[in-house]
């Protein structure tokens, strides 16, 4: 199971499992805090456990949202299990991006 847990306004923890069966609920709360956040979103990952490649669309989903709603959005501490499939599909640059260390 993933859980997405807002801190406060611009700030949100993500953990669980980021796998095909988990990840809808946390993409559309996702969503809502980008919308509510005043211009700034950062959602730490250091609780994530299992992940597959959904959990990169998923992240791909918030960069998309993010930038279509003006918002900063920074990811922390990013799994290191994750870089692989960022690796594979050539996205490094992109993450590197909104990627800052735990």
């Amino acid at each position: 199971m993933a859980a997405l847990q807002s801190l406060n306004a611009g700030q949100a923890n993500l953990s669980g499992d980021l796998l095909a069966d988990t990840v809808v609920p946390v993409l559309e709360a996702g969503r809502d805090l980008i919308a509510r956040s005043g211009g700034q979103w950062t959602v730490n990952m250091s609780a994530v456990e299992r992940v597959s490649s959904v959990g990169v669309a998923l992240l791909l989903d918030w960069i998309r949202t993010a930038e279509k709603a003006g918002v900063t959005l920074r990811i922390e501490a990013l799994p290191d299990h994750l870089r692989p499939i960022i690796q594979v599909s050539d996205l490094d640059e992109l993450f590197a991006a909104f990627c800052t260390p735990a």
